[in-house]
């Protein structure tokens, strides 16, 4: 009897650790949830804003379930890159097992820190952020260290909810004068700012002001 109750306390623990560390339930991690947002956040629409074409290496911070990653990967084609990462384990496991059910091997998932994006230095073309501002412990040090990772004509984008144009609908975001404040601490300037083509969220497009070393 105790042995069976041995083998039946692990076969619980396998069981919570693969739900926990492979198997995600997360309703944000749904192709409902995904495709709730490609209603309002359409993933072409806005690579065409910021820029993403062929051929282009491309890093995002905050991949999560790699909505939008995986699309960036197949705009740039075979001879892109995308380099997406996350500081959550799960989501980077969530990533990689995402690129393999799709064959998807143009796309290098990587767990990266609060404040270091471990990207390739002077590589990328563009690093954008897309639904994760917010959730940023120090922004600024954060971006300051990503500008390394961009060629010197790279650009940075930002996609983020701007709270003033979404008064009383519950939907959380990061005023735009604490964002344009925290990167032009981190060193770049602001090109392009838009404020229409998205219902909830502006786009950001910014370059560097300083010189990667």
């Amino acid at each position: 009897m105790k042995r069976f109750g041995f083998i039946i306390t692990i076969f619980i623990i396998l069981t919570l650790v693969y739900f926990l560390l492979v198997r995600d339930k997360s309703k944000r991690w749904t192709r409902e949830w995904e495709e709730s947002f490609e209603s309002f956040q359409p993933s072409s629409h806005i690579m065409d804003l910021i820029g993403i074409g062929k051929n282009m290496y491309v890093g995002e911070i905050g991949g999560g379930n790699g909505r939008f990653a995986v699309r960036v990967a197949r705009r740039v084609g075979d001879s892109g890159r995308v380099y997406a990462n996350d500081i959550d384990l799960k989501a980077v496991r969530f990533m990689n097992q995402r690129c393999e059910r799709e064959n998807i091997e143009n796309m290098q998932v990587i767990l990266s820190k609060a404040t270091y994006p471990n990207f390739p230095r002077n590589k990328l073309d563009l690093v954008y952020v897309i639904n994760t501002y917010e959730h940023f412990s120090d922004p600024v040090r954060l971006l300051a260290n990503t500008k390394y990772s961009l060629k010197p004509d790279g650009k940075l984008a930002i996609i983020a909810t701007d709270p003033e144009r979404n008064a009383g609908k519950k939907k959380k975001g990061v005023p735009r004068k604490t964002i344009l404040q925290n990167v032009s601490e981190a060193g770049y300037k602001l090109l392009n700012l838009d404020t229409v083509s998205l219902p909830y969220d502006n786009i950001y497009i910014f370059e560097k002001t300083l010189p990667a070393n």
